[in-house]
């Protein structure tokens, strides 16, 4: 049931993406793309010509333009699609949130384990025995593996 409650809200709310515009703007940018009708939603100027965003946006494939000081133009800082300059839209691929209630559920999430770490291989949890070494470099007598 909790599934498909986030499920929905996800499809409706969608996912949290950070939207940065740094192509220079004098005083107004905005985002606007078709996750949302093209409606423009306002970006905050962070300093030094850089203004930013974050939006919800459902998972996918999303085309999007920045409304800068009213004219309607596209990033040369993200990828793009579209035949000529005044078809160009950027583009960018949402990926959907993961599903963490495996996790609340008692069930770990292999992302979660310490870099470096490697998944148990045996029962119990007991870390896997460490594999052996080459044969060359086991004999003291032979000083590289090409000698």
């Amino acid at each position: 049931m909790a599934r498909r409650q986030r499920a929905a809200r996800v499809a409706v709310d969608g996912v949290k993406v950070e939207f940065v515009y740094a192509d220079g703007a004098k005083d107004d940018v905005q985002l606007s793309g078709d996750w949302n009708d093209w409606k423009a939603i306002q970006m905050f100027h962070e300093g030094g010509g850089m203004w930013s965003v974050v939006t919800p946006v459902p998972p996918g494939p999303h085309e999007f333009k920045f409304i800068v000081d009213g004219e309607w133009k596209h990033s040369n800082r993200h990828p793009t699609i579209g035949i000529d300059e005044t078809s160009l839209n950027n583009v960018r691929f949402v990926l959907p949130e993961p599903d963490l209630s495996a996790e609340r559920d008692g069930v770990a999430d292999p992302r979660a384990r310490p870099r470096g770490q490697r998944a148990s291989a045996t029962a119990g949890g007991a870390p896997a025995p460490a594999a052996a070494p080459p044969a060359a470099a086991a004999d003291p007598k032979k000083k590289g593996l090409f000698k």
